[in-house]
């Protein structure tokens, strides 16, 4: 249910351009699940009560929660606040049958999550045209044991994964002080602004389709997948194996003086030759080159809070020959050329890249587009082609969620985009658990492969 700010809802109308402040303009709704394990301070500080207190506490200061994604007369799309008609967020509570101990024993499965009613699916599904669900979500599981499960899903036009566990650690530490009489910190925000200038040079990474409706791009731009026949799972792999492979890359002979490979561009090397051989071992997609992306959280280069909330994320493509691809040899070769990628996104290309969004979208208006906000399209959507998306999550506070009783003990992304992996760090940062989702046959190639079998070791399967 929504939650009743009464008299603490902010009074303040702010609102911000989303066509200028976000790439994330199509309705998105991401999902993420934190389990705290049994302990009898639960009950005291992760209580009803102690939890809706704080949480009106921390969005007392934070107006653009409750705005709506709506469309002006002008056609720009606009997170409004009005406080006469506020889009409150939600917070649900629920006493669950099954136990902390039991969900632990299964590697938190992902498909434990909905058939024990942990989740909050979103009516629409993850795509939505719904301009009235909340921006932000809770539902909190009392687990029968005494552990609690938080699951969080939040519009990514104002909440990517920096934000979204960021502000869940600012609302646990809010619960802290406010045990103990002290001021709650409100949240920064981190929005991009865009200087409306024309001639930027076009991103690669972004089309604009004018030739049909907003079902007709979706449509063109989905492989044709059996639902059914999706698997997510999760692996984990040492944080010493990828010291190793990027040490190997730094002793290759491919880098001249002075440069240098990050464990983020090993990581994504190592899961694209493993995943992308998968796909095509199994005739999931026709064997050729694939375009690996990263997501780019863009807040330290454009000088924004580092744990702000907003959505100032790029993809950031590298297209990866057949070749490369197929020979383990070239794993070096393939982080070397996503390093390089990575790196022409200065703080000037991503200022350009904002910038053609937003006169791209004003061309959309002239032309007479109705939803011009639904003809800006992104490689990550485009699952016809063979596209790859790595997000590694090793430097947000994904643990750092202490309500009073203790940090979370393991943490699940429950996004379910074909051939899109997300990286989060282990609880104790000594590995990363990568959340990967396939179609049935390409992952039974992926759990065949002993190349990433003898790195890689299975947490849990859907």
């Amino acid at each position: 249910m929504r939650i009743d700010m009464g008299g603490h809802l902010p009074k303040e109308a702010v609102s911000w351009t989303a066509t200028t402040s976000t790439l994330f303009m199509l309705p998105l709704y991401k999902p993420v699940i934190q389990f705290y394990k049994p302990s009898p301070l639960n009950d005291m500080c992760m209580s009803r009560d102690v939890l809706r207190q704080s949480l009106i506490a921390v969005l007392s200061k934070c107006p653009l929660v409750f705005a709506r994604v709506t469309a002006q007369p002008d056609r720009s799309l606009v997170l409004e606040y009005n406080p006469e008609n506020s889009n409150n967020p939600v917070l649900e509570f629920n006493n669950a049958t099954v136990s902390y101990a039991d969900l632990e024993t299964r590697g938190f499965r992902l498909s434990d999550v909905s058939s024990n009613g942990l989740n909050m699916p979103v009516e629409d599904g993850m795509f939505t045209e719904s301009f009235e669900s909340p921006l932000l979500k809770f539902k909190v599981s009392f687990l029968s044991d005494g552990g609690v499960a938080l699951y969080s899903t939040r519009h990514h036009v104002l909440f990517d994964g920096n934000a979204l566990f960021s502000f869940v650690s600012n609302w646990a530490r809010c619960t802290r002080m406010l045990a103990q009489n002290q001021v709650p910190i409100p949240p920064e925000m981190s929005l991009v602004q865009c200087l409306n200038k024309t001639g930027s040079p076009k991103p690669a990474e972004i089309t604009v389709d004018t030739t049909q409706a907003f079902s007709g791009i979706v449509a063109a731009i989905k492989h044709a997948m059996d639902p059914n026949n999706m698997r997510s799972c999760v692996f984990s792999i040492a944080a010493s194996e990828i010291k190793r492979l990027k040490q190997q890359t730094m002793d290759s002979g491919l880098l001249l003086q002075g440069e240098w490979v990050s464990s983020n561009n090993v990581l994504t090397a190592f899961i694209a030759h493993h995943i992308t051989r998968a796909n095509m071992d199994a005739c999931v997609y026709e064997r050729g080159p694939w375009v690996v992306y990263n997501s780019l959280d863009m807040r330290r280069l454009l000088g924004l809070p580092l744990r702000g909330i907003g959505s100032p994320l790029f993809t950031v493509n590298c297209l990866v020959s057949y070749d490369e691809l197929m020979d383990a040899k070239h794993i070096f070769q393939v982080a070397y050329r996503v390093r390089k990628c990575v790196e022409r996104c200065t703080n000037g290309y991503l200022q350009d890249a904002n910038d053609w969004i937003a006169a791209s979208y004003k061309e959309l208006v002239k032309d007479g587009i109705q939803e011009p906000w639904n003809h800006l399209s992104f490689t990550m959507l485009d699952s016809n082609a063979r596209n790859l998306g790595v997000s590694c999550m090793d430097k947000i506070p994904v643990y750092d969620a202490d309500f009073g009783a203790g940090r979370p003990e393991m943490v699940r992304s429950l996004d379910n985009i074909s051939n899109y992996v997300i990286a989060l760090p282990s609880p104790q940062s000594d590995a990363y658990h990568l959340h990967v989702c396939l179609e049935g046959p390409a992952m039974d190639a992926l759990m065949a492969d002993p190349g990433w079998n003898s790195l890689c070791s299975l947490m849990c399967d859907s």
